[in-house]
């Protein structure tokens, strides 16, 4: 990357307007004395310096770099009248930057001995926005083309060869004779179009032995441009009118379109993908290439120092500040036929060929070996890791399988333990009693765990009475008389068991009889209004062995009932162990309350 040099060139001034002149320089620094705005660029020429002081500044070393094959471009910038077309074409007594260039650029080509060259110049001028040919004034209003081999080029431009300075220089006397020049109130000369002075440089190598074929066919083609542009103008001040002041207008355009070109570029707009006007004007269009292309270019910046220009001095000031920031990217241009790239590339490889022998040395085949395990390692390695991923994956699809199953299950056994519930709120639903007879109380846990660790016996005992009692007909009265006699036997052992219990109340059984017995009160009445009559001793005893019967008879069955109540629940539904309890103690009342009966009765 080449930075754009830019040098500024200060105009003698008469001793009235030094006296008066605002400005101050200080080394390579311009500026006006207590005010902030403060310029400084790569060289300051005061007016006491001379053009060869300016050329060798800078443009020496560009021409010297395009006969390398490097395009170059200088252009002087600057106010009407500052000393541009001075700069550019010099004088008789002090020649200018064009004549300088053109023969320092046929001196370095005779110290190339090695290469032959083919020079063309051409000239054209840029007149109210129209290309003009100065060497064919014939050739007007050309047009601008642009192809991949030529680049950005006017198309009917008129070039000619030269092969020394002066004829150089007689085409470009020839080429100033039809340039527009006017008349105005600030100069007597005014360049009223800008002027591109273009030189063609092609060289190649020569080929001196062409049995050994060692050259190569690459043609290296340079650019050389000195451009002298109008400089901006005020009509109040240049006083121009008609075509004058026409021609001010095109020029301002175009050196605006510059100024508006060299700031996108400072400010790195084209790197950043900004559009940079350079189709705005034909000036920047034909010099796209050395404002941030492939170019050396240099800007001399032309000024007077007098107080009445202090405005367009400070404006030409600021343009040339703003160009400094503008880079371009200089490569050598060379055109290669399809044999000329063979024979390159033949010669690099024969020069490598030569450098590797010369450096081969003993630790070369180790370091090719270790070079080869390295990448054998590294390759082992991805394979490794490719397959560790693999196997990462392949664990984490079954990972995803069994959380998928195990969710699957737990979906399931919600469901049925949901089911389960509501069947064994169905199935844990029980009848309601028919009748209760009484409420025994509470009884403690103790003695509820006692009476059924003893009565277990009497329930299978009941239990297998019911059922020969269910399959066989009515007994007996005397045969019930006898099992009236077996449970008495039991006696003492369930009033031993009947004292652990005496939280347990039970009721008169001359209540029972009235509450559990199927018969009416009459027998009630009848037994009453016997007693009251007086009847016989016999009767009486009938009587009393009647009654004793039907109560037997009752509370058999109503332990009968009860007990094949239960049977058919402990058939249909499971009982757990507080049920067991609770009708073991059922069970037990009924057995004291047949007890007591018994004993009211009398045997």
């Amino acid at each position: 990357m080449e930075r754009i040099h830019v040098s500024v060139r200060a105009r003698p001034l008469s001793p009235e307007d030094a006296n008066s002149s605002p400005w101050r320089i200080s080394g390579n620094s311009i500026f006006i004395p207590n005010q902030p705005a403060k310029f400084e660029f790569d060289r300051i020429f005061e007016d006491e310096c001379t053009t060869i002081e300016v050329y060798k500044a800078r443009t020496k070393n560009i021409v010297a770099a395009a006969i390398q094959g490097f395009n170059g471009t200088v252009f002087a910038y600057g106010q009407t009248s500052s000393g541009k077309t001075h700069t550019m074409r010099g004088s008789k007594t002090e020649p200018g930057v064009i004549p300088m260039a053109v023969q320092d650029l046929f001196n370095f080509i005779e110290e190339e001995m090695d290469r032959e060259f083919l020079l063309r110049m051409s000239y054209m001028e840029i007149y109210n926005e129209e290309i003009n040919d100065l060497l064919a004034p014939e050739h007007r209003k050309l047009q601008i083309h642009e192809s991949i081999e030529r680049g950005i080029f006017v198309a009917g431009l008129r070039e000619e060869i030269v092969a020394s300075p002066d004829q150089v220089l007689e085409l470009m006397d020839f080429g100033e004779s039809h340039r527009h020049i006017g008349e105005t109130n600030m100069n007597l000369y005014s360049s009223r179009s800008h002027t591109i002075f273009r030189m063609i440089i092609e060289s190649r190598e020569k080929a001196e032995d062409t049995k050994t074929d060692n050259s190569c066919d690459a043609v290296r083609v340079s650019v050389l441009n000195l451009v002298d542009l109008a400089g901006s103008e005020r009509a109040a001040k240049t006083g121009a009118e008609g075509v004058r002041l026409k021609e001010g207008s095109h020029i301002n355009k175009s050196l605006m379109t510059l100024g508006t070109v060299i700031k996108k570029l400072s400010e790195g707009a084209e790197s950043q993908g900004g559009h940079v006007p350079y189709r705005d004007s034909k000036l920047t269009r034909i010099l796209q290439p050395a404002l941030g292309g492939n170019a050396n270019t240099a800007i001399i910046c032309n000024i007077t120092l007098a107080q009445i220009h202090a405005d367009e001095t400070k404006s030409s000031l600021q343009f040339a500040s703003r160009a400094l920031r503008v880079t371009n990217c200089v490569h050598v241009n060379e055109i290669l036929t399809d044999a000329a790239l063979l024979k390159r590339q033949k010669k690099e490889i024969e020069e490598l060929r030569a450098k590797l022998q010369a450096s081969h040395s003993e630790h070369l085949d180790e370091e090719i070996l270790n070079l080869r395990n390295t990448l054998l390692k590294s390759e082992l390695e991805r394979e490794r890791i490719t397959l560790e991923l693999e196997e990462e994956k392949k664990a984490q699809a079954e990972r995803e399988k069994r959380l998928q199953e195990q969710a699957k299950k737990i979906e399931n056994l919600s469901s049925m333990v949901l089911c389960s519930n509501r069947v064994e709120g169905r199935d844990t639903y029980k009848k309601e009693k028919r009748r209760y007879t009484w409420c025994p109380g509470n009884l403690s846990r103790e003695a509820l765990k006692e009476l059924s660790s003893s009565g277990k016996g009497k329930i299978s005992a009941v239990k297998a009475k019911r059922l020969e009692r269910d399959i066989g007909p009515l007994l007996p009265f005397e045969e019930l008389l006898d099992v009236d006699i077996n449970l008495d036997s039991g006696k003492q052992e369930d009033n031993a068991r009947s004292n652990q219990a005496e939280d347990c109340t039970l009721p008169d059984p001359r209540a029972l009889l009235h509450v559990t017995s199927r018969r009416k009160g009459a027998s009630r009445k009848k037994s009453s209004s016997m007693e009251d009559s007086d009847f016989l001793e016999l009767q009486r005893v009938y009587e009393e062995l009647l009654l004793k019967y039907e109560s037997h008879k009752t509370v058999s069955e109503v332990k009968i009932d009860y007990l094949t109540r239960k049977l058919f629940e402990a058939d249909i539904h499971l009982v757990d162990g507080s049920e067991q309890e609770d009708n073991f103690f059922d069970v037990l009342v009924w057995e004291q309350t047949f007890e007591r009966s018994k004993s009211y009765f009398g045997d």
